[in-house]
């Protein structure tokens, strides 16, 4: 059961779990504040939230009804019963949750946090079921290169487009995504003020514009070069062809006008857009497009650190969305993210690409993960 304040969040509990995890390990604490019986606990609630091909599914992609619905779901609020599940024997992940309905989805986002959790908490990954997320992923890229959370989402924009990056970043696997759309769809979501976009022709916001270069940074491509450096000598004044030119380079970025409208975004903290307050959130939206693009230096840090400071509770701990709001799990975790892209003392540092401390980021290339064992 939710506390009342998180009730309409049922949904999306995977990610509250993320939130409050990561914060304590970003603290260092986590292994002190739980112990390891509830981490165990944790890991196995995680994969009942999995949802998995029947069997007679399991190598039939294109006949597979559900190709799309695979992946983690965000809690047990369509009814189904909390089922502790034995180790798999393989990846499939045949034996490693409920099987999916129409009724019952994954949605990309909980698959996101639900692998953060995973690697927060020590697994190995070998239950998560790799193909099917992958098989899914190929589902929900739209024409345009942007992704839909789930089957029944009408919503496609630069937060769930990240979510794939990311997932795909920490599967190891990205051949669940058409590449060179996804980094058109990037490309065109950069708006005239510089920021990105939900999706093309909208507003800059600092969220789509951490997810933009997150997902561009997890790609590895050359796509964070600063376009104006790497055409340079292509532009010249009014020159149309030119132009034309710089526009069709897929993937590159304006980094140069992204790092002034980011670093306009600060007033004592972060404003998400133009004449808009500042908000907790925000410091590391913004904050962490900025460490991503190399820029993070160029942040007042003490008036930033001020501003969260206020917006620390007093009396409960915890950040809130202002000044004087009460603290909430999302906020909590974005205040500690960013004091950490901020070399805070007593905070671990932090992958911006992923929003998760380096320590977590670096098991994904070791032995530890099922994946990479054999590589």
């Amino acid at each position: 059961m939710q506390p009342e304040p998180y009730s309409s969040m049922d949904t999306h509990r995977m990610s509250l779990g993320m939130f409050a995890l990561g914060g304590l390990e970003l603290l260092g604490v986590l292994e002190e504040a739980v112990s390891e019986a509830n981490r165990k606990a944790w890991i196995e609630w995680v994969y009942s939230q999995q949802r998995v091909p029947a069997e007679t599914d399991v190598n039939n992609e294109d006949s597979d009804p559900n190709a799309a619905l695979y992946g983690f779901g965000g809690g047990p609020f369509s009814g189904l019963a909390f089922k502790q599940q034995d180790n798999g024997q393989d990846n499939r992940g045949c034996e490693c949750g409920p099987h999916t309905t129409t009724y019952d989805t994954s949605h990309i986002t909980m698959t996101y946090t639900a692998l953060l959790i995973l690697l927060i908490l020590g697994d190995d990954l070998s239950r998560v079921a790799k193909e099917p997320i992958l098989r899914s992923l190929r589902k929900l890229q739209q024409p345009n290169g942007s992704f839909v959370p789930c089957l029944t989402d009408c919503e496609s924009d630069m937060r769930f487009t990240f979510c794939a990056a990311a997932v795909s970043y920490m599967l190891n696997d990205w051949s669940g995504i058409n590449q060179a759309s996804m980094l058109q769809y990037v490309r065109d979501c950069q708006t005239y003020e510089q920021g990105f976009s939900q999706s093309p022709h909208q507003e800059a916001q600092g969220g789509p514009s951490y997810c933009a270069v997150a997902t561009l940074a997890l790609l590895g491509k050359e796509a964070l070069q600063d376009q104006r450096t790497m055409l340079r000598d292509e532009v010249n004044g009014e020159d149309e062809e030119a132009f034309e030119r710089r526009k069709a380079r897929a993937g590159f970025v304006d980094k140069e006008g992204l790092r002034r409208w980011c670093l306009q975004r600060q007033v004592t903290g972060f404003q998400g857009r133009i004449n808009k307050a500042t908000d907790t959130c925000y410091s590391f939206w913004v904050g962490g497009a900025l460490a991503v693009i190399g820029s993070m230096d160029l942040v007042n840090y003490s008036c930033n650190r001020g501003f969260l400071m206020e917006t620390q509770h007093k009396m409960f701990g915890g950040f809130g969305k202002w000044v004087g709001t009460y603290p909430d799990v999302l906020h909590s975790y974005m205040g500690i993210a960013s004091l950490a892209l901020m070399n805070e003392p007593g905070i671990r540092p932090l992958d911006p690409r992923l929003n998760v401390s380096k320590r977590v980021q670096e098991r994904l290339h070791t032995q530890s993960v099922f994946w990479r064992a054999s590589d």
